[in-house]
């Protein structure tokens, strides 16, 4: 049996909200922001430290959101896409992180028994990635082994983990999840819009019934 390793949580939230045209992590979905709603579930699982990668808007969501318990890493080249925050965070882990769970800072239903799933097949399997699997369609957050960390620092410009999978195709696992949320991101105002005319319930299987 091996031996268990630390697992960190980096949430990516340094975006520019372009299609928003405001901080997208600070927009509120019930009575808490979006960013709030992905802490509090990554708070929940088994996640041994929490990484919280700013860019945009940095100061003021700090200002906003409590962040007890939550380390911050300030990517300040922010504006050249999610390779730097993704090598950001990367830097910030404990030097013991054993693997990483990329989580997105605009997808607020994940839920934390899911987070929990995927930190457990890695401690029994240990997969150079894992990908959550939802109904056959492929979601976040991604869980990414040490081993591949540094192809990811090698990374430039606005292109995230799926850019190294052609170089481990033998070694990436997918594991079916019962969370519609690993599908569900909120990339501009009618999303949100959507959202808070619905319970997240019936947000969530809208969304299913759309990508089926």
């Amino acid at each position: 049996m091996q031996s268990h390793s630390r697992v960190s949580a980096i949430i990516l939230a340094a975006g520019m909200s372009r299609r928003m045209g405001t901080p997208k992590q600070l927009l509120r979905l019930g009575d808490s922001t979006l960013l709030e709603h992905v802490i509090k579930n990554v708070r929940r699982s088994q996640a041994d430290e929490i990484i919280l990668v700013l860019g945009y808007a940095a100061e003021t969501i700090q200002q906003q959101i409590a962040l007890d318990g939550v380390r911050v890493a300030v990517n300040p080249t922010y504006q050249d896409g999610m390779g730097t925050s993704l090598k950001t965070g990367l830097l910030a882990l404990d030097p013991d992180c054993g693997a990483a769970l990329i989580v997105l800072a605009d997808q607020p239903f994940v839920q934390a028994n899911t987070l929990d799933q995927l930190i457990e097949y890695h401690h029994r399997h240990r997969p150079q990635i894992l990908i959550p699997m939802y109904k056959g369609f492929r979601g976040n957050p991604l869980l990414l082994d040490r081993s591949v960390f540094p192809e990811l620092m090698g990374l430039t410009g606005d292109i995230g983990c799926r850019a190294i999978f052609g170089s481990h195709l033998e070694d990436i696992h997918k594991l079916a999840v019962e969370d519609p949320g690993i599908l569900l991101d909120i990339d501009n105002a009618s999303d949100l819009d959507k959202l808070c005319k619905q319970d997240a319930t019936s947000a969530l299987s809208s969304l299913v019934e759309l990508e089926s």
